[in-house]
């Protein structure tokens, strides 16, 4: 799993900080990918999940799923059967109702 985390970041410009690099924050690919170079967080529960991503940014895997969720850049969901170089949905955490949430989840789990 630790290997699969670290191709999805190198692969996604938001995750990994590059995207900030070209905009000037020379900083951005140190500080940025730290934040998801971690073992993800399971979960067994889409109530406990969806309230851990309005609150806190990392990995966390639910089913097939990996949700890389950035406070600043949405979730970029990842399907771990899937190739690691592009996310299979991007929510906005946010601007979502759990029930929404939920049915979205629920149409991406294999």
């Amino acid at each position: 799993m630790e290997q699969l985390v670290k191709k999805i970041v190198e692969h996604n410009e938001w995750l990994n900080g590059m995207a900030d690099f070209r905009e000037g924050d020379l900083m951005a690919p140190l500080n940025q990918s730290e934040k998801f170079e971690t073992e993800p967080t399971e979960y067994t529960s889409l109530a406990k999940l969806f309230n851990d991503l309005k609150n806190y940014e990392g990995v966390f895997k639910f089913e097939n799923l990996l949700f890389f969720n950035s406070l600043q850049y949405g979730c970029f969901v990842y399907d771990i059967n899937k190739p690691p170089d592009s996310y299979i949905e991007h929510f906005t955490i946010d601007a979502m109702t759990f029930e929404s949430f939920e049915k979205a989840v629920n149409s991406l789990i294999s």
